[in-house]
């Protein structure tokens, strides 16, 4: 059992918020990085986690009392340095519920472990409020990332500026943005797995030439899993036990600011 230990997952209440993508990138920046860790998939509807990590994550079947699966599950969260779970969507607050009945958040802390939460802002009344009561709910018992991403919500102008971002930065919530992966490089992927019948990671992707992708969109994914992994080398104290994440290095350099261009600034219009 390690006691420093650090559990990972999604709450959300909807789906096609990209949190299997977030927490596919996460477990293969894991893998790249060295850190140990296992993987529960609780989506028996996608398996999607569980098919691109079939060794390192289990597909936990649901039954007629989800919570108690869940309280399963908990049960191995100090087996590992880091766990990742990936529930179904709508399954938060059945695994919100499963904590308060043997009170996990508080023992899991009292032995040393953590809990990270991800939380998907979007422009939705029903997503916004159930993210704002969840965070109302778990307060400073967890540790909270912001995951924007741009591919499935390109605004997040209920989110922004608000009381609950206020919230969450005094809960000391760190910002992670999914960096957006070309539809090209998408379907092609997706049709790889098709003629493979399994499932390609992106990391897979970038450094297995036997699948043999298209060089252009081989490049494309590996600009995409560049760019995740510094990102999420930035908040690595927050996503892993503090040893490990101290023999992480941070990025030595911020990634470069959009500069907004304006029309015509360089050239010579005094002479019109």
């Amino acid at each position: 059992m390690n006691a420093d230990s650090v559990l990972i997952t999604c709450l959300a209440q909807r789906g096609n918020i990209g949190k299997s993508t977030c927490l596919a990138g996460i477990a293969a920046w894991l893998e790249q990085r060295g850190v140990p860790w296992q993987g529960f998939d609780l989506d028996p509807d996608h398996q999607s986690f569980s098919r691109l990590y079939p060794e390192a994550a289990r597909l936990v079947e649901l039954g007629d009392e989800p919570e108690g699966d869940v309280i399963k599950v908990l049960r191995s969260v100090a087996d590992a340095p880091v766990t990742v779970i990936d529930p179904r969507a709508h399954l938060s607050a059945t695994v919100l519920k499963a904590w308060d009945m043997i009170r996990f958040p508080e023992s899991f802390a009292a032995s040393g472990g953590r809990i990270v939460a991800l939380l998907f802002p979007s422009d939705d009344l029903d997503v916004m409020s159930d993210l704002d009561a969840t965070v109302t709910r778990l307060g400073d018992s967890v540790r909270y990332v912001v995951v924007r991403n741009p591919a499935r919500s390109p605004r997040t102008r209920m989110f922004d500026g608000s009381e609950l971002e206020a919230d969450l930065h005094r809960l000391g919530a760190a910002g992670l943005e999914i960096p957006v992966l070309l539809s090209l490089a998408r379907n092609h992927l997706a049709a790889k797995e098709a003629e493979l019948g399994r499932g390609i990671t992106h990391a897979e992707a970038v450094a297995s030439r036997e699948l043999g992708l298209d060089p252009m969109v081989r490049l494309l994914v590996e600009d995409w899993v560049r760019t995740l992994f510094r990102r999420l080398d930035g908040i690595a104290p927050q996503l892993l036990p503090a040893q490990l994440a101290a023999n992480i290095a941070a990025p030595s350099t911020p990634e470069p600011a959009r500069v907004a261009v304006q029309r015509g600034a360089k050239l010579n219009l005094k002479s019109l």
